[in-house]
């Protein structure tokens, strides 16, 4: 089991996944010290997938983070309500290494891509 920051994007996965032990505890929660918006200004990779996203913005694509529920046992998947399929949760499954029973999928606003949930957010 990983955790860390992801994106998807035409139907492929990408981001950085780290072993829990190389995590943060906050608050029985393990998360990854790293964020969104340093991973893409710092890790280029991506670009050579995908050359369109090198003038995109982070928060462009519909992306997401992996924690660990230190009380629960199980990783929670916090994402971008666009990508709730059975596939891209199938990505993530393979990504992060994450066992069938051992995940509990949830949005947050955080996360979203919608032009409505982000001017309710700063509004």
């Amino acid at each position: 089991m990983m955790i860390g920051i992801f994106w998807v994007y035409k139907g492929t996965v990408f981001g950085k996944a780290r072993a829990v032990s190389e995590g943060v505890e906050h608050v029985g929660i393990i998360d990854s010290p790293d964020n969104h918006a340093d991973f893409w200004d710092s890790d280029k990779g991506y670009t050579s997938l995908f050359p369109d996203l090198r003038f995109r913005e982070y928060m462009d694509v519909p992306r997401g983070r992996v924690v660990y529920s230190v009380e629960d046992h199980r990783a929670v998947v916090y994402m971008d309500r666009t990508l709730f399929s059975d596939a891209i949760k199938r990505q993530l499954r393979i990504f992060f290494r994450l066992e069938d029973d051992a995940v509990v999928w949830r949005t947050d606003l955080h996360y979203t891509t919608s032009g409505d949930e982000i001017d309710h957010l700063f509004n």
